[in-house]
């Protein structure tokens, strides 16, 4: 694969990864990924216990930096249940 401008601007727009890492929500969606599936050594977890770790964790993130964090997330998680 070419490292030139159009080829790694082509993945950064397209590419799923490039477009996490781009997006404003990589550090949560990062960190979440790390402790739920690296730290724990999972490669599958059921819908139910994935939603219920991000409920955890959005719950420890705004009580950290403040409740008006992350709201678009919660409203997504009560669409789930």
């Amino acid at each position: 694969m070419s490292s030139d401008y159009q080829t790694l601007e082509a993945l950064r727009q397209n590419h799923p990864a490039w477009r996490l890492l781009a997006s404003p929500h990589a550090p949560l969606m990062v960190s979440f990924f790390q402790k739920v599936f690296l730290e724990r050594n999972a490669r599958v977890l059921d819908q139910s216990d994935l939603t219920e770790a991000l409920e955890d964790e959005l719950f420890h993130l705004r009580e950290l930096l403040g409740q008006d964090k992350f709201p678009y997330l919660l409203r997504a998680l009560n669409q789930l249940s």
